[in-house]
């Protein structure tokens, strides 16, 4: 993949960059797929039961409204999502198990970790079009990440 200043470069009118700064986590630092989306916070039953799915190589994009007292992602969540072929994560919330995942083959961006785990309710929203960072996600975007940053376009870009 091209890096994003490249892809930035040659779609500057259809590469929306992110305005905040995530942190990384996992072994995979690139991130070039279509996006699936969910709306969940204090919960990450939806989150579960998602990377349960085949991800046929997507992102999933999480809003958790950028909670900061529990997780939305642990190291067996994660290993889940690996096993079933999700490209990675971009998070509007925090992670736990950070050395696990570390050792993932997996590229999850968050905003930190906090060591604490959510309720289960089975609440939230999939496939909800969500909001931050300065973008607008909904299912059917494409997401492009690499060191620099990350950014979304409405369609799959080629180069």
């Amino acid at each position: 993949m091209k890096t994003l200043p490249d892809i930035s470069d040659l779609y500057p009118q259809m590469l929306n960059v992110s305005n905040k700064r995530f942190l990384r986590y996992g072994k995979s630092n690139i991130l070039n797929g279509e996006i699936e989306t969910v709306f969940c916070t204090d919960d990450n039953s939806l989150v579960k039961s998602i990377l349960a799915e085949d991800g046929r190589g997507r992102i999933l994009v999480i809003d958790a409204v950028g909670v900061n007292h529990v997780s939305m992602i642990g190291d067996q969540i994660a290993a889940e999502a690996v096993k079933n072929n999700w490209q990675g994560v971009v998070l509007n919330g925090y992670i736990r198990d950070v050395t696990e995942i570390n050792d993932l083959p997996i590229s999850i961006i968050a905003k930190g970790s906090v060591f604490k785990k959510t309720e289960k309710f089975g609440l939230g929203k999939r496939g909800a079009m969500i909001s931050f960072a300065g973008l607008i996600f909904k299912p059917g975007y494409w997401l492009y990440a690499d060191e620099n940053n990350f950014g979304i376009s409405r369609q799959k870009l080629e180069f």
